[in-house]
C-alpha cells in the first residue's frame, strides 16, 4: 500500500524538514520518499489545502474503565476516540473494577490492539486500597514500567516511603497525582473568590503543594539512604499540576537534581475558575481549574522545561453522574479526541509554534520508547491536521461518555488523518 501526502507543512520540531512544505510517500508503513515534489505512483493520494504534519500524540494519563466500566468506555470506543485524536500511545491508569493487578492482566492490556500501543500502569497496593502491596516485581517483569495509587496519591506515608524504597531499585516510574485528601474533603472547585461567589466548598492549593512537599522529602530520604542501590532509570512523576506554587516546587527540585518529572492536563491550560460560573458540570475536574496566575505559571513551566508533558486526563463519566446538581456531580472530562486541537488553539493564542515536545518527544523520553522519526526507511507515524474552524458537538464524540469540557467550542484546527505504520485513517 503506497500513500502519497502532497504539500504538507512539517511541524515536527526535531525533523530536518521542520517548517518546510514537502511531499511524503509511505509504502507498507515505512517512509519511502520525502521531497519537495514526488511524482511516484501511489494507491492513495492525499491532497488538501493547508495540511500540517505533527508527530502522533503520546498520552501519559488515561483513566481506564476496564474491566467493569464498559458502560462508560469499552475497548472499541477507547480505540476509536484515541485514533480520532491522533493518540497512538496510551498510558492507562489502574482504575478498572476489579483493578488489573495480576501479571496476566498487564500482559492482556498490552496485547489489546495492533493499531495502538497500550501501556498499563500497575497499582502500588491491592485494589488501590492503600493496605497491602501488590507483587511489584512480578508486575514489572510482566511489562509494567509505571506504578501509581489508582488515579491519586498514596496517603499512607509509611507505605509511600516503602514503595519508593523498593521501586527506586528498578528502572520504573512512580506516578503521584498530588493531593492531600484530608484538605479537600467535600471540595468542589478551587478555593478562592469563585467558590465564595458560588457558595461551594473549595479545594485549596495547599492540598496539592503539601502532597508534593511530602513526596519530595520522602524521595530525598530514600535517595540519601539507598547505599548505591538506586536505579538510574527510576523517576518520581507528578501528574496534573494545577498551581503556581506546584510549578515552583518542581522547578526547584529539578534544579536540585532529584529524579522527577511532571505533566499538566490540557484543560488546566485553557480554563480558569471563572469558567465555572455557570455551574457546568462538564467542567468539574480534580484538580480544579484555578486562577489566571496559576494558568500562566503552568505555561511558563512548560516553556522552561519544568513540566515535561501535556496529558488529556481522559476520564469517562456516565451521563447520570454529570446531569445532576454540581456538588453531586462526578469529577472528570473526556479528552482524547480534543487534546491536540485544543492545544494547537491555545498555543497559537500565546504565540507558541512548537508543541510536539509536550505531546510526543517529551512523553516518549519519559516512557523510554522510540519517538517517531520523519525520515526515509523509518516507520510512518503521525497526524495530519488542517486549518479549519469546527464547532465541537456531542454527536462528534466517539467515546461512549460525552462529558467534554469543549462542547459547543469552536476549534481552529481539525485532525483529518492519522498514520500508524500500515494503518491510515482519514476523517
Amino acid at each position: 500500500m503506497r500513500i502519497l501526502f502532497k504539500s504538507v507543512l512539517i511541524l515536527d520540531s526535531t525533523s530536518s524538514y521542520f517548517q518546510q512544505k514537502v511531499d511524503l510517500l509511505s509504502e507498507n508503513g515505512i517512509w519511502k520518499e520525502i521531497a519537495p515534489s514526488i511524482t511516484s505512483p501511489a494507491d492513495t493520494k492525499i491532497d488538501c489545502e493547508n495540511l500540517r504534519w505533527y508527530p502522533s500524540v503520546i498520552d501519559l494519563r488515561v483513566h481506564h474503565t476496564l474491566p467493569g466500566g464498559e458502560f462508560k468506555e469499552d475497548w472499541s470506543s477507547l480505540k476509536s476516540a484515541a485514533i480520532r485524536g491522533g493518540v497512538l500511545d496510551l498510558v492507562l491508569l489502574p482504575t478498572g473494577n476489579p483493578v488489573p493487578q495480576q501479571a496476566e492482566a498487564i500482559q492482556f492490556i498490552r496485547n489489546q490492539s495492533s493499531e495502538l500501543s497500550y501501556f498499563p500502569i500497575a497499582p502500588l497496593t491491592l485494589d488501590n486500597k492503600g493496605d497491602n502491596f501488590t507483587d511489584l516485581y512480578d508486575l514489572h517483569q510482566a511489562g509494567a514500567h509505571w506504578f501509581s495509587h489508582g488515579s491519586g496519591s498514596l496517603q499512607n506515608t509509611d507505605l509511600m516511603v516503602k514503595c519508593l524504597q523498593y521501586l527506586q531499585t528498578l528502572p520504573v516510574t512512580l506516578v503521584s497525582r498530588p493531593i492531600s485528601e484530608g484538605l479537600s474533603v467535600y471540595g468542589q472547585i478551587h478555593e478562592g473568590l469563585q467558590s465564595t461567589l458560588m457558595g461551594l466548598k473549595g479545594i485549596p492549593v495547599l492540598a496539592e503543594t503539601l502532597s508534593i512537599k511530602r513526596d519530595l522529602d520522602l524521595l530525598r530520604y530514600v535517595q540519601s539512604n539507598s547505599f548505591g542501590n538506586g536505579s538510574e532509570g527510576f523517576k518520581l512523576h507528578f501528574s496534573c499540576l494545577s498551581s503556581k506554587e506546584s510549578v515552583d516546587l518542581i522547578r526547584q527540585a529539578k534544579q536540585e537534581g532529584l529524579p522527577i518529572s511532571a505533566d499538566v492536563a490540557i484543560h488546566q491550560l485553557i480554563f480558569t475558575e471563572e469558567d465555572l460560573a455557570d455551574f457546568d458540570t462538564n467542567k468539574k475536574v480534580d484538580p480544579p481549574f484555578r486562577t489566571q496566575e496559576d494558568q500562566d505559571a503552568l505555561w511558563n513551566g512548560l516553556q522552561d522545561g519544568t513540566i515535561d508533558a501535556i496529558v488529556s486526563d481522559h476520564h469517562p463519566i456516565e451521563v447520570e453522574m454529570k446531569e445532576i446538581e454540581f456538588d453531586q456531580a462526578s469529577f472528570g472530562v473526556v479528552g482524547l479526541e480534543t487534546l491536540l486541537p485544543a492545544l494547537l488553539q491555545a498555543a497559537n493564542q500565546r504565540n507558541i509554534n512548537a508543541i510536539d515536545t509536550w505531546l510526543h518527544h517529551g512523553p516518549a523520553k519519559l516512557m523510554g520508547i522510540d519517538a517517531a522519526k520523519l525520515s526515509v526507511n523509518f516507520p510512518s507515524k503521525g497526524v495530519l491536521v488542517a486549518e479549519k474552524q469546527v464547532e465541537y458537538q456531542e454527536s462528534m464524540i466517539l467515546s461512549k461518555s460525552k462529558n467534554s469540557a469543549f462542547l459547543n467550542h469552536t476549534f481552529d484546527h481539525q485532525i483529518v488523518g492519522v498514520v500508524n505504520g500500515p494503518f491510515y485513517t482519514s476523517f
